[in-house]
């Protein structure tokens, strides 16, 4: 959870802009808003975060709360390292080979697989971030 403040910043405007950045990404999608918050799922193929920002108005000023989940990630790519490890094993025991290196050759590539969608997910995040404060005359 992270906390910044924007001056002189209503909320809807605030709203609009974060959906107008992730319109024009597409690994960015809107899955819901209300009146104060938004939220917006990651996703190459599989969903791999849910990223929240709330809004809080303090007199002129906006106080933004960032929220992060990466629970997808984990969920959505779990089931697909399981099945991997499944066709190793039938492929070893039919070729009656007893050759662990293949299975932890799996785990080490969803290992790496996981490493990079966190990287792409941060790497989203710094891009709205960026864009939120770039100042155009």
């Amino acid at each position: 959870m992270k906390d910044h403040e924007f001056l002189a910043l209503k909320t809807h405007e605030f709203l609009e802009m974060i959906e107008a950045i992730a319109s024009k990404r597409q690994t960015l999608k809107i899955k819901k808003r209300t009146d104060d918050s938004v939220t917006l799922t990651c996703h190459i193929g599989i969903p791999i975060s849910h990223i929240r920002f709330k809004t809080k108005e303090q007199g002129e000023n906006l106080l933004v709360t960032r929220k992060m989940n990466l629970l997808p990630l984990f969920y959505s790519s779990l089931p697909i390292v399981i099945l991997l490890e499944v066709i190793m094993f039938l492929i070893t025991y039919f070729r009656n080979g007893e050759n662990i290196f293949v299975y932890v050759l799996v785990a080490l590539a969803w290992i790496i697989a996981v490493g990079f969608l966190i990287y792409q997910t941060f790497a989203e995040l710094e891009e709205i971030v960026r864009k939120l404060y770039r100042i155009e005359v």
